[in-house]
């Protein structure tokens, strides 16, 4: 009676060393299959990659400078609800908020060497101007408490006839502010201009709120929330909402940017998929061929007690040697290859006056394990057929059959 443990499975370690040999001993088969793994992941990996460039570079010029966990609140027109201090309290008080500020906004005059320019108000404490995350050209932002400062725009620089930002810094001009809360009173205060912005949406302003709201400002025409996360905006809106508020974020924005490039990219890759076919019949070729050529080696292990299971994981190991190899270079050649065409087009932007880098390629590590987890993936699929013949080689047939 034959003990069950007479014959023990070969160790992996000497089955991935007989799958690395007889690689390495046909250099030339190796070479081409790899390379063809090397074209049909690269393929993939180098699309990909520039559809998820080309979003990110879109999100980041549409939403500008404004965070995706940021959420403007409003109030409906058909809504008997004001933004006035109750309703900043309560905002304030809810959960995931970690700042919050609110803004004025205004018509008014700024007089300066006796002629008069229209400009658009707005009254905003720091958290607000902090959230808002404007561009400056020179000088500084303003502060709550300060009594005097006032930061304009590029816009309204040019209004005021100054040609360079650092020009206006420290000059004084009259605001007049016509008609300011609920009984209209009009507002008139000299100001000292402290800095100058790079926004040029129409000419602009802004004091600090404590300012306007000591004239008689009542309700806020905007509140800027903050939140810690993305999901904590999301759950907050609903919140918002709830109290009968609108809101606005550029969550939206991405949201929608995201569903465009879903199918964007899925037919980016599709096209690498085209030279992924032509990976997967070369890899399926090279394995079946090998396992023909050594069909005696293979009946000469089975003869010595080589178990079904040892046969069938020596043709997987060779199949996910050539798969993580091939995929390991594949992406290695789209990563540099996106790299040089950053480099080139920036290059060439920079010699048409275009200072802001950009980023056309865009690598991410889940973006790497993926490929490397689809390849190893495609390799086990190609190799089942053979693994299973295999394993079901009778080793007299084999022996015979040479």
């Amino acid at each position: 009676m034959s003990n069950k443990n007479e014959f023990k499975l070969v160790k992996r370690r000497v089955l991935m060393f007989m799958a690395w040999r007889n690689k390495k001993n046909k250099k030339m088969r190796s070479f081409l299959t790899l390379f063809g793994i090397v074209i049909g992941i690269g393929a993939i990996y180098f699309l990909i990659s520039l559809g998820l460039g080309i979003q990110q570079l879109v999100t980041d010029r549409v939403v500008g400078g404004e965070s995706v966990k940021s959420i403007d609140v409003t109030t409906a027109n058909e809504k008997n609800i004001s933004l006035d201090s109750d309703t900043y309290t309560k905002l304030k008080n809810l959960p995931h908020v970690i700042g919050i500020g609110g803004m004025y906004s205004f018509a008014g005059l700024v007089n300066l060497r006796g002629s008069s320019v229209d400009v658009v108000v707005y009254g905003a404490n720091d958290s607000y101007l902090k959230m808002l995350d404007l561009k400056l050209l020179s000088g500084s932002l303003i502060k709550t408490g300060s009594d005097n400062d006032i930061l304009i725009n590029q816009s309204m620089l040019r209004s005021l006839d100054y040609k360079k930002p650092e020009d206006a810094i420290g000059k004084k001009i009259t605001l007049i502010i016509p008609s300011l809360g609920a009984e209209e009173v009009q507002f008139k205060k000299e100001f000292t201009i402290v800095g100058v912005s790079a926004d040029q949406n129409g000419a602009e302003l802004y004091v600090a709120s404590d300012i306007l709201m000591a004239a008689g400002a009542e309700n806020f025409n905007q509140i800027r929330i903050e939140a810690s996360d993305v999901d904590g905006a999301r759950s907050l809106r609903s919140q918002i909402k709830a109290l009968g508020l609108t809101t606005a974020s550029p969550i939206d924005t991405v949201d929608q940017i995201d569903q465009v490039f879903k199918f964007f990219n899925l037919i980016l890759a599709s096209f690498g998929a085209i030279g992924m076919i032509v990976a997967i019949l070369g890899m399926f070729n090279t394995i079946t061929i090998s396992l023909l050529e050594r069909t005696r080696e293979i009946g000469i292990m089975v003869a010595l007690g080589g178990r079904d299971t040892d046969m069938r994981m020596l043709i997987i190991f060779e199949a996910m040697l050539l798969s993580f190899t091939g995929s390991i270079l594949g992406i290695l050649r789209a990563t540099i290859l996106g790299q040089l065409i950053n480099l080139g087009l920036n290059l060439f932007a920079r010699s048409r006056g275009v200072t802001e880098g950009f980023q056309l390629f865009a690598t991410t590590w889940w973006l790497v394990l993926g490929a490397i987890g689809f390849m190893m993936l495609v390799g086990l699929v190609v190799v089942f057929i053979p693994a299973r013949q295999a394993a079901r080689l009778n080793p007299i047939d084999a022996l015979r059959r040479e």
